[in-house]
């Protein structure tokens, strides 16, 4: 049989498939089809020139100048540079996720399309074939490179919805400090809200854009909300809250317009916090999958739920966001980070 009429097979048999289903699920199973055959397609040197695009850098002293970075030959298929000004050489890997990487790219589309699916450590080291300690060392290396991309984005206009939502701190992989070990599940000596809980401030915006981040061991004050949000969240923007306090204080600071949604109130005009409310719910079971996420990565995961709730980002618009960042990571840099990253 052709390829041309296996394909026209194929997409028969979609068609009879997808009319037992509805619009949504149709378009998101059609989408899931067109991305997975463009993927295909989507070699190392599609993804190198989608680098190469923005114009090569030193990646040691960060010079731009075309006239001071020139080619220094190809060895195994990948084009290598010399940086006149440090006098360095490096390839259009080097400092990647793909640096030092000794299996191939079709493996690496593989690991994508697993942590797209939020597939377990373990799952996604079946699916590729590679150990699981090497497919835990590969997800951080892509959320590392995703979190350099999420903090170059642009800030947050319009209606934002901003609040706070809390996790059990977790030792998971560290030392505790300053307390006896517990298995998973054991509950807070304390009741409510005290620094037995890790604080991650979120903020939604209408438009789409979802941030969100550990700010603090207990409730927040504005002065977390400021180092987290920073310039996150424009002065033009209309920022809606709950009656939290540290949010009056952080919205002072940065003179943004303040509408607080008191408690019971599902609707003020046009303002409300469902959205926010929705995000911390879809979070929540998100993080629960994992089992038990250590504080210490607990960024990383947040940046990989973020990048699946914005736009629903394909595998090859993943792949080209983190081959873009500057990663230096090894197995000793991800696990010696510290027990609490606040």
């Amino acid at each position: 049989m052709s390829t041309t009429k296996l394909s026209q097979d194929f997409w028969d048999m979609l068609t009879l498939f997808t009319a037992r289903i509805t619009s949504d699920e149709r378009r998101e199973f059609t989408d899931f089809i067109h991305d997975l055959e463009k993927s295909k397609s989507f070699t190392l040197d599609k993804l190198v020139a989608s680098k190469e695009d923005g114009g090569i850098s030193c990646p040691y002293c960060h010079h731009t100048d075309p006239k001071k970075i020139v080619k220094y030959g190809v060895r195994h298929g990948v084009q290598w540079y010399r940086c006149k000004t440090c006098n360095r050489t490096f390839s259009s890997l080097s400092n990647s996720f793909l640096a030092w990487s000794k299996k191939g790219f079709d493996t690496w589309k593989r690991f994508i399309s697993s942590m797209i699916e939020g597939h377990s450590v373990r799952r996604s080291a079946e699916l590729c074939r590679i150990h699981r300690n090497t497919a835990w060392v590969w997800r951080h290396k892509i959320l590392d490179a995703l979190t350099q991309y999420q903090n170059s984005q642009g800030s947050m206009s319009g209606i934002v919805e901003a609040d706070d939502t809390f996790f059990p701190l977790s030792y998971k992989g560290s030392k505790p400090i300053g307390r006896d070990a517990h298995q998973r599940g054991t509950p807070a000596s304390k009741r409510g809200i005290s620094k037995e809980k890790v604080c991650v401030s979120c903020a939604v915006e209408r438009e789409g854009q979802v941030f969100s981040k550990v700010s603090a061991l207990g409730p927040p004050k504005a002065k977390a909300l400021q180092r987290v949000f920073r310039n996150r969240i424009s002065k033009q923007a209309t920022v809606c809250t709950d009656n939290a306090t540290a949010y009056v204080s952080y919205g002072k600071r940065r003179k943004f317009r303040h509408i607080r949604v008191p408690n019971g109130i599902r609707l003020l005009g046009t303002y409300h916090v469902q959205n926010i409310n929705s995000y911390h719910s879809r979070l929540k079971e998100f993080i629960r999958k994992f089992k038990g996420v250590a504080t210490k990565y607990l960024d990383n995961y947040l940046v990989w739920f973020n990048q699946i709730q914005t736009g629903g980002r394909s595998r090859i618009e993943l792949l080209k966001l983190a081959i873009k960042a500057l990663v230096f990571d090894r197995w000793s840099d991800i696990s010696d980070r510290p027990a609490v990253p606040v």
